[in-house]
């Protein structure tokens, strides 16, 4: 889990702005693997959803949280090879 925050770290960081420290592959190849493997949409349903109720229960305000999910949602093509 260490490595998976490490990773939800830098992304969430690069896509609200912030300091590109993320050094890995790109969506695409990085989550190839995984899609090999049966990564699906309810897979990324899933994350987006546990990423929602994250937030809300660290008290990010509703509209924030739309905000999030909509810009975690433009990797949806990508992290599943579409």
């Amino acid at each position: 889990m260490d490595r998976q925050i490490s990773k939800q770290k830098a992304f969430l960081t690069m896509v609200f702005g912030g300091p590109v420290a993320y050094s890995g592959q790109d969506m695409r190849r990085g989550h190839a693997h995984l899609v090999a493997r049966g990564l699906n949409d309810s897979h990324f349903d899933a994350v987006i959803e546990h990423l929602g109720a994250s937030l809300a229960e660290l008290g990010v305000a509703p509209a924030l949280i739309g905000e999030v999910a909509a810009l975690a949602e433009t990797t949806r093509a990508d992290v599943l090879g579409k």
